[in-house]
Order: C-alpha cells, then sequence, then structure tokens
C-alpha cells in the first residue's frame, strides 16, 4: 500500500476517534486531503513506510484503530508501542468471549473482595466511580469489554452525564462510544455470559 492510501485512513479514524460528529462507517472513510498536500508533508516517509507493511486495507485499519482505541494518538510516530497495540489488538479480537469472560470474572473478584454493593457495578455512588469505569481506567479491564457491556447494558450515557468527571474523563467516554462497530463478537453468547454475570452479582 503507497503511503497516501495509508495517510488518509490514517485521518479518517483519527478524525472518527477524536471527534464527535464524524464517523467514518456513515462517511464510509472519505476525508479532504490531495496527493500533492500529501506529497508536501514533512512526515510523508512514516507513512509510506507504515504503508509498505501491509498488502491488505483491512489490516492497516486495524492497525490503526487498535492504537486510537488503545490512547496512543501519536503512533505513527511510535513504532514500537504502536506495533504492539496493534498485537494486543488482535490478539483480543480473535479471542474476544474469553476476554470479556475474564474481564466479568475481574469485576467480581473486585466486588466481593472489597465487599461492594452490585448496583455499583456500573453507577456512580456520589462521586465514586462506576467499579467497570475503576477497573478500566485501571487497565484492570479491557476497553473492549466496556463497549461490549454498553452495547447490551447501556451506562455510557449516564457516566457522560455525571458533573464530576464528564470533563475529566470525556475523551475516554468517546474513545469508548467510537469504537463502536470495530469490536466483533457473538452476541447470543455473549447475552448469555453476561446474564449469568448479573446472576451471580445479585446473589
Amino acid at each position: 500500500m503507497d503511503g497516501f492510501k495509508a495517510y488518509r485512513y490514517y485521518l479518517a479514524l483519527k478524525l472518527h476517534f477524536t471527534t464527535e460528529k464524524f464517523n467514518v462507517f456513515e462517511n464510509r472513510g472519505n476525508v479532504k486531503g490531495s496527493r500533492e498536500a500529501f506529497n508536501a508533508r514533512n512526515d510523508r516517509y512514516i507513512f509510506e513506510k507504515v504503508g509498505s507493511r501491509f498488502d491488505d486495507d483491512k489490516d492497516i485499519i486495524q492497525y490503526f484503530v487498535a492504537n486510537f482505541a488503545y490512547n496512543n494518538d501519536s503512533f505513527i510516530y511510535e513504532g514500537q508501542q504502536a506495533e504492539e497495540n496493534y498485537k494486543i489488538w488482535i490478539k483480543r479480537k480473535e479471542s474476544i468471549t474469553k476476554v470479556f469472560i475474564d474481564d466479568l470474572a475481574s469485576i467480581i473478584n473486585h466486588i466481593e473482595v472489597n465487599k461492594i454493593a452490585s448496583h455499583h457495578v456500573f453507577n456512580f455512588l456520589d462521586s465514586t466511580y462506576p467499579v467497570a469505569f475503576e477497573l478500566l481506567i485501571g487497565n484492570k479491564i479491557s476497553i473492549e469489554t466496556i463497549r461490549i457491556l454498553d452495547d447490551i447494558y447501556p451506562m455510557l450515557d449516564n457516566w457522560e452525564s455525571n458533573n464530576a468527571v464528564k470533563y475529566i474523563w470525556n475523551q475516554e467516554f468517546l474513545r469508548i462510544k467510537k469504537l463502536t462497530g470495530f469490536v466483533k463478537y457473538d452476541i447470543i453468547k455473549i447475552e448469555k455470559i453476561f446474564k449469568h454475570f448479573m446472576d451471580e452479582v445479585a446473589e
């Protein structure tokens, strides 16, 4: 893949993950940017280098998504970290059901050890963060799991409306929302696992 095409994918996904209005699925990746403007960039060689690594459009898209998902916005200039993020993303993508099960187990363990009430798993208690969000920002559970949870048990709108955190964590909330469509899973399996989780939490 040539550098210009890689650059256009990068621009589209950057807009998707960092702005409210732009949606790469709705816009089909259409962004402004001419080859002439690209050729005038001092860093075009970086996109040429990244593009040369990928023959398939889907692979370079996943590479960019992985890094925006894991909050490495300057990844295009940080090859080693970018590559590590890509490997983690692909590994989780290939075993997303297991990732989800393991993360729910981490939530259960946390509330049992700390004797936390079940209604606090997804909801704010005064100014105390929900357990799910606390574990996410502590890197104890994955952003992929939070995306799945919000699909089947909407909670993100509630988090965003909390005045204590919405300005501090608004970019984090945006990243979670923007992963919609990128985190693929078997909804039937996931819903069964989630029901079992909710039954266990309620005991």
